[in-house]
């Protein structure tokens, strides 16, 4: 087993991502909509804090891909007319940014795309379990609406976008390695 030394912490990134975590989840509770906190792009800030603050390299990459994945939808869900949640730049921008410039310092693990796929199927299961089918975090409930002509069940449907995501993973992954891997 090949073990690598232990990376030295950076709590400032740390901080500033806890800071756009609790700002963003402070109005989701606010407004009454503490759910949307399990969509994944916002458990992967907590996460991406966490490997700051313990100088762990891989919870950060695993926070990045899901943001890498969870971004483009955010937008072209903003795109095709969803209202934009102000505070909500603060997970989709400010974060990968600071977890980009942590990963610089950290480097970027191998074959994280892996773990990054076994914890969103992870999440999705923790959001079967926990949630509600109403808000559909996730979408761990329901086909995406609008989109049920196009897919003939929920688990085929679950089955493209966690297939979709590992392959969005690991294109991702083979880039950061190139550019942030030591």
């Amino acid at each position: 087993m090949v073990r690598t030394a232990p990376r030295t912490p950076l709590p400032v990134h740390g901080v500033v991502v806890l800071a756009c975590w609790m700002l963003h989840g402070g109005n989701h509770v606010l407004r009454g909509t503490a759910h949307d906190l399990l969509w994944a792009c916002n458990v992967a800030v907590p996460m991406l804090a966490v490997g700051c603050f313990r100088g762990a390299r891989l919870p950060c990459a695993i926070a990045l891909l899901w943001l890498s994945f969870g971004t483009p939808i955010w937008l072209l869900d903003l795109a095709t007319g969803a209202g934009l949640i102000s505070t909500s730049i603060f997970v989709h921008v400010v974060a990968p940014l600071v977890g980009i410039a942590a990963m610089r310092r950290f480097g970027w693990p191998p074959r994280a795309w892996v773990s990054a796929t076994m914890a969103s199927a992870g999440l999705l299961l923790l959001t079967r379990i926990v949630g509600s089918p109403g808000p559909n975090v996730n979408l761990a409930f329901r086909i995406h609406d609008g989109w049920e002509r196009y897919f003939a069940s929920h688990l085929l449907f679950l089955g493209l976008l966690l297939g979709a995501s590992a392959l969005a993973f690991m294109a991702v992954d083979g880039i950061a390695r190139r550019h942030l891997g030591r």
